[in-house]
């Protein structure tokens, strides 16, 4: 999967807007649930999300709303030289605490009109920095530009997709980073060796490293394993050149063998994602992390984890697409008080490769599996999302009282998030376990529900409008209609996000506007 895909995600979030390009600032004018790593496939390729802006339910703080009105307005300043002029100064002498937050308002309102310039002059500096493919204007200078100033105070650096940048430029920029705690790399796929020499050297304190589709060798990464005492978080998932082979000579620059006592005891998180790596490799890695709480091996080679079956203090699991057999799943699951998140997505199809999806036979989570599974997973009281994509044996025996509907019933609604898609046996009636009970029953906790690709139709708008906090739900490819969705809006006043992909019971120019529909033809009937 390119570099460009979301993956801790795993869902569809990406708004499908495109602002017009105006530059400023100079003269002159970048924890998923996909049921394959290199595409969501139960996701059609052109998608229509329909958007709309939800009240807050409190009043911000003063600051939050200047912040926000600058932005909104910031295009038309720039249109007004002698106002921008007199702009300068006092963004000059904005408080370091609050470039970030500025500078983070400025990329979610108007990114495309923030120059090079722009940025270097007033947004790189306090605590925190991000640049993003999103912005434009950024280029190797911009990258080059931070630490310039200010560098002892730059505690977290995010450079996020920025393929263009290279080895060289980023390792230059962290080496002037002593402070630095937090380093994101994700996506820049040219940072490889030097970088990490650079923060093996020069980041002593570095707590957080995500390195997540990047060029970093294993051997490389040696440095900062013995180096950063305080590392608590590692991410190299989706890295190509991570192998048995090549891991084999990391074990080898860190002297570990069978009689080496070398551990990582504070390494929490940890993200070995879409990488082929084997069961020698990956029991070792839980072998040097033994206190890890957040575990990511999804597309994975991985079928049999001895030390996952013992560890009972994960509060994050991932095996999508991986081979763990149910009977090791319900192992793991058997006793975890501390579980938040679980992603169980096409269980059995191995290493998530598009043949083995498509595949019906190769998944092994069955109806029974997810009663079992429903009967651990009730137990775990601080759970809060769980995925289920793409398992797509689950309901095929069609009965009225269905695992899913247990689920539903007994888990599912107690989540924060959900996601069912890719079931095509998910019908409306497995939802009917969503509104209370009984008298006094709190309603559903789930703010995103992701059914796309499923059997559900209109039938399903009074559970569904049951989740009064729903603030995102996900409807591709789904028989849904206009008539239900006026009810499921009526009900949702948080709701704000609407995917309706390839959902033919509703206009393909009202799928992207669906909200202002609502608004014309139904709100003040």
């Amino acid at each position: 999967m390119g570099p460009k895909t979301k993956s801790s995600s795993h869902k569809s979030t990406e708004r499908p807007t495109k602002r017009r390009k105006l530059t400023i600032g100079a003269k002159t004018s970048d924890d998923t649930d996909l049921p394959t790593p290199q595409s969501q496939s139960n996701v059609p390729s052109s998608s229509a999300w329909s958007m709309r802006t939800v009240a807050p339910d409190h009043i911000p703080p003063l600051t939050t709303l200047c912040l926000c009105v600058f932005a909104e307005n910031l295009q038309r300043l720039a249109q007004h030289p002698s106002i921008f002029e007199s702009l300068r100064p006092w963004l000059k002498v904005l408080p370091d605490a609050l470039v970030p937050r500025l500078f983070a308002t400025l990329r979610a309102i108007c990114p495309t009109i923030l120059s090079h310039a722009f940025i270097v002059a007033y947004l790189l500096r306090g605590p925190s920095i991000t640049l993003t493919s999103d912005l434009p204007g950024v280029n190797k200078f911009t990258v080059s530009a931070i630490g310039d100033s200010s560098r002892e105070q730059i505690c977290e650096l995010v450079l996020s997709n920025l393929e263009k940048i290279t080895d060289e430029t980023v390792a230059s920029v962290v080496a002037k980073l002593p402070a630095l705690h937090v380093l994101d790399l994700r996506g820049c796929t040219k940072v490889g060796p030097k970088t990490t020499a650079a923060v093996a050297t020069g980041c002593p304190h570095l707590n957080k490293l995500n390195l997540n589709y990047t060029s970093v060798t294993p051997v490389s990464l040696a440095p900062i394993l013995k180096g950063c005492g305080e590392l608590e978080v590692l991410k190299v998932g989706g890295i190509p050149n991570w192998t048995d082979a090549t891991v084999s000579k990391l074990w080898t620059a860190l002297d570990l063998d069978e009689t080496s006592e070398f551990v990582l005891p504070n390494i929490k998180s940890l993200n070995i994602r879409q990488m082929p790596l084997s069961d020698p490799v990956v029991n070792q890695l839980l072998a040097v992390c033994p206190n890890v709480e957040r575990l990511d091996v999804s597309f994975t080679y991985v079928r049999h984890p001895p030390l996952l079956l013992n560890n009972k203090s994960l509060q994050k699991l991932s095996i999508t697409s991986t081979r763990i057999s149910p009977a090791h799943l319900l192992t793991i699951t058997s006793d975890l008080p501390n579980l938040k998140s679980l992603s169980v997505g096409a269980l059995g199809g191995g290493q998530g490769s598009s043949a083995a999806i498509s595949n019906t036979s190769a998944m092994t989570l069955t109806d029974q599996t997810l009663r079992d599974l429903t009967d651990r997973l009730e137990e775990c009281h601080q759970l809060e999302h769980v995925s289920l994509v793409g398992n797509t044996k689950l309901g095929s025996l069609g009965r009225k009282d269905s695992a899913i509907a247990d689920f539903i019933r007994r888990v599912g609604r107690r989540c924060t998030r959900l996601n069912m898609a890719g079931i095509p046996s998910l019908r409306s009636s497995d939802l009917e376990g969503l509104p209370p009970d009984l008298a006094g029953e709190d309603s559903p906790r789930l703010k995103t529900l992701i059914l796309n690709n499923t059997s559900i139709d209109d039938t399903a708008a009074p559970y569904l409008s049951s989740c009064t906090c729903l603030e995102t739900l996900e409807l591709a490819g789904t028989k849904v209609t206009s008539t239900g969705l006026f009810v499921i809006i009526d009900a949702c006043p948080r709701l704000s996000q609407l995917n309706l992909t390839s959902c033919r019971g509703i206009g393909v120019v009202d799928r992207r506007r669906f909200f202002e529909v609502w608004e014309k033809e139904w709100k003040n009937r």
